[in-house]
């Protein structure tokens, strides 16, 4: 028998979704902001194992943040997720500050719940448990993860024009969960969590909605091999300070309609850098963007300011980022003080990595306005 949808209550839910992405950005910072300040807890002597697998499986939902797409959620997604586990010795100074987190790659298909419009769904993508609680016997984790996914069954003008969720089968995606590891024998916990998985061509495609799941999920863990010692109280470590970065990036992006013109997009930004204890830290920024779809929009809006100076737009911003070595994570929220095209809105936010060399720094950040893609960058930085 088919799972049907309480439409009631998908529709509520939806709304909420809708209405709280900003609130969720927040719940991120706040989350990672919980990560620094998990100090003080008891921690074992030793890791479980030299490594560990994960089988689990998943079951949930297509989340209807537009009412486009509500045609898209018929049954209920459901899935498998196999991970390999590298565990936390304190060999790296940033083990010690994050309670000795697990460091791994997930594996993971699903079923979208419409196989005629979505098909299936592969996701591949590095991921940090953050503990948030640790004892003895049992964890409680956030688990951040960024990748790559492939869909199934995309837009299509003739075949599939009812899916205005993903126009390309290559896209990004994102995870994050929140689950419960219990101990059941010295080197096996049983887990238990909910998540989202989301996934996104970063408007690189025409349509980009996108598509979010919420899953709850169940699982098994097993480490295996020698155990290591757990190195405490690292005096290595890196002792960051406040100053200034400066990065330049590149883009490209796409508008409908679909299969349309590719346009150019760039960044350059500056901001003031402000470590919080050796984990973390708050920016603040200045950057000047461009974007050559915006001359493009207005001339199609018969707009009279539809120069090329429109491409060019402002930004101030707040941002923050949590640093495991050489790694960087960071969630920026903006404002345009100044705009030409009003299409999309004065908020903007940003998503983003970046890997750390001394001075130098590379990145890929994910530029958005509340839920919505606007371009993914690539880029180059440095630390003043």
């Amino acid at each position: 028998m088919e799972h049907k949808f309480d439409t009631s209550f998908s529709s509520r839910f939806c709304f909420l979704i809708r209405k709280t992405d900003f609130c969720l950005a927040i719940l991120c910072a706040y989350l990672f902001i919980g990560i620094s300040q998990v100090n003080g807890q008891i921690t074992r002597d030793s890791t479980r194992g030299k490594a560990g697998f994960e089988i689990k499986s998943t079951y949930g939902f297509l989340i209807v943040h537009r009412p486009v797409l509500e045609i898209l959620q018929e049954k209920h997604a459901y899935g498998f997720e196999l991970s390999y586990l590298k565990p936390s010795d304190g060999r790296k100074s940033f083990q010690e500050k994050f309670l000795y987190p697990d460091i791994g790659w997930t594996l993971a298909w699903f079923n979208l719940g419409n196989p005629d419009r979505l098909g299936s769904g592969i996701a591949v993508y590095p991921f940090v448990n953050f503990p948030l609680h640790n004892k003895n016997d049992w964890r409680f984790h956030l688990r951040y993860g960024v990748g790559l996914g492939y869909i199934e069954k995309i837009f299509d003008t003739k075949e599939n024009v009812k899916n205005a969720a993903i126009g390309t089968h290559l896209n990004g995606v994102m995870h994050i969960d929140i689950h419960l590891e219990k101990e059941i024998s010295e080197s096996t916990l049983i887990e238990l969590g909910t998540g989202i998985t989301h996934f996104s061509n970063g408007s690189t495609g025409i349509p980009n909605l996108g598509i979010n799941m919420a899953t709850a999920n169940l699982g098994l863990i097993h480490y295996f091999g020698s155990k290591n010692a757990i190195q405490k109280n690292n005096g290595t470590q890196l002792k960051n300070k406040a100053g200034f970065q400066t990065f330049v990036a590149g883009a490209y992006k796409k508008i409908y309609p679909p299969k349309g013109k590719t346009y150019g997009a760039g960044t350059i930004s500056f901001s003031y850098v402000h470590p919080i204890r050796q984990k973390s830290s708050w920016n603040l920024g200045v950057e000047l963007f461009y974007d050559h779809s915006l001359q493009e929009r207005l001339l199609r809006a018969n707009s009279s300011r539809g120069g090329s100076s429109a491409n060019f737009r402002p930004g101030i911003y707040a941002g923050y980022e949590v640093r495991l070595g050489h790694v960087g994570m960071l969630l920026n929220m903006g404002v345009y003080p100044y705009t030409t095209w009003k299409g999309d809105g004065n908020f903007y936010h940003r998503l983003g990595s970046r890997y750390y060399f001394e001075k130098l720094f590379i990145l890929m950040n994910l530029k958005t306005h509340f839920a919505k893609a606007d371009f993914i960058e690539w880029g180059i930085g440095y630390q003043l």
